[in-house]
């Protein structure tokens, strides 16, 4: 299987593609009773926080 996400950043993100991937196959698991072996999470954009904030400079 294969998902992809969008993240904010800075973060730790392999920490969070961990986290996605846990959570996707525990609730596949649960709700389908079907085991996945192999998951690949890839990022798709990354969202700086920087760049949400309206109205203000950018930080150099």
């Amino acid at each position: 299987m294969h998902i992809t996400v969008e993240l904010d950043y800075p973060s730790d993100i392999g920490a969070q593609c961990a986290a996605v991937r846990r959570k996707v196959t525990e609730r596949l698991r649960t709700w389908a009773a079907m085991d996945v072996s192999d998951l690949v999470v890839s990022v798709e954009t990354l969202h700086s926080m920087h760049s949400r904030r309206t109205g203000q400079k950018r930080v150099r």
